[in-house]
């Protein structure tokens, strides 16, 4: 049996932790607009880096869970567990949203929008849930991904590689304007390369000294501070956030292997479990928890960046305990069903 990377769990709460606070301050800064200043808008969104960790944390754990055990690649049943992963939760919480949106605002004005929404069509998956978009992203990967692993693990990665090299440079020689289109061609889908061909050699049984693991998380750090003041949003994000988010993980995963992982992590990573509840989630949460504060202080003054900081520990505890209700009930009974029929 796999085991369970505490880094990776920590890093997949660290960078849900980080989205959740940018929606946050954009909530509160939409609702309290007195209380916010460009400087940290700007530096709020800093945030958004999250998404880039997620994004090589989902290439790195598709290698990992799909060739670091002993069990040989089933095309089929890798894509079927995935799609249990991702959907029948994604279902769940839109429902909320979508009863939310029909009592405040008298729902949406096309079904079919709502349609391709539930089913994370490129170019509708943000209408129900804004960050929808990602999933887009995560489900391309996985049809690629089963695809391509046929080929064998060295082979698959390599040619899904050059698939994903060459699908970016025909969307920079052609310019598609098109929201569907660019996620087929997006420089985004680098990322999950570089979490992939980390996992890769990671299930090599390759080692990085203590001292060079060390010195890949700091880079890593340094590299996100210094995009504050460079201007994050000057250069492609796969630059920015990407490269520092792979070294992030590859300096944390070959660290845990070397039996040096900070105590706090390992406590702490336990948080991970429930980051795609949270990451789901907190937009609708940060929403209902904004208008209860409110009510309660019509005109706050002082104190924005605290507040975003409590809004935040809110979302993460209540979405904790939606896993525990909900994903982590429904993902198992889904799972067990599915291997019992796979198994007759």
């Amino acid at each position: 049996m796999l085991q369970v990377l505490k880094s990776i769990q920590f890093l997949r709460f660290i960078a849900a932790t980080l989205v959740v606070f940018t929606h946050s301050m954009d909530n509160a800064k939409y609702n309290i607009s007195d209380s916010t200043t460009p400087t940290m808008h700007y530096v709020s969104h800093f945030g958004k880096s999250g998404v880039h960790i997620f994004f090589v944390i989902s290439g790195f754990i598709m290698i990992y869970t799909s060739f670091g055990g002993s069990a040989q690649f089933d095309s089929s049943k890798f894509f079927l567990r995935r799609l249990i992963r991702i959907y029948p939760i994604y279902w769940i919480y839109a429902a909320a949203y979508i009863l939310l949106r029909e009592i405040v605002s008298g729902g949406y004005q096309s079904i079919w929008a709502v349609f391709g929404s539930l089913l994370l069509i490129p170019g509708y998956s943000s209408i129900i849930i804004g960050q929808g978009w990602t999933l887009s992203y995560e489900v391309y990967f996985y049809i690629c991904f089963s695809f391509f692993m046929m080929l064998g693990l060295f082979s698959g990665l390599l040619v899904m590689t050059l698939f994903f090299l060459a699908s970016i440079a025909v969307g920079l020689i052609f310019h598609f304007d098109n929201s569907g289109l660019h996620v087929f061609t997006d420089s985004l889908l680098v990322e999950f390369l570089f979490g992939a061909w980390i996992a890769y050699f990671f299930i090599l049984d390759k080692r990085l000294s203590s001292s060079l693991s060390n010195a890949l998380i700091v880079l890593a750090l340094a590299l996100f501070v210094i995009s504050i003041p460079l201007g994050y949003n000057r250069l492609p994000t796969v630059l920015t956030w990407g490269v520092p988010s792979a070294l992030l993980i590859a300096g944390s995963v070959f660290k845990e292997r070397g039996g040096n992982l900070p105590s706090f992590v390992r406590r702490c990573s336990f948080l991970g479990d429930s980051s795609y509840s949270l990451y789901l989630l907190h937009i609708l949460l940060t929403a209902l928890l904004l208008r209860g504060f409110l009510a309660i202080f019509p005109s706050p003054e002082s104190g924005y960046f605290v507040f975003c900081l409590v809004l935040t520990g809110l979302c993460i505890a209540i979405s904790a305990v939606m896993y525990e209700l909900i994903e982590r009930r429904v993902v198992r009974a889904l799972q067990t069903m599915i291997g019992k029929f796979q198994g007759s």
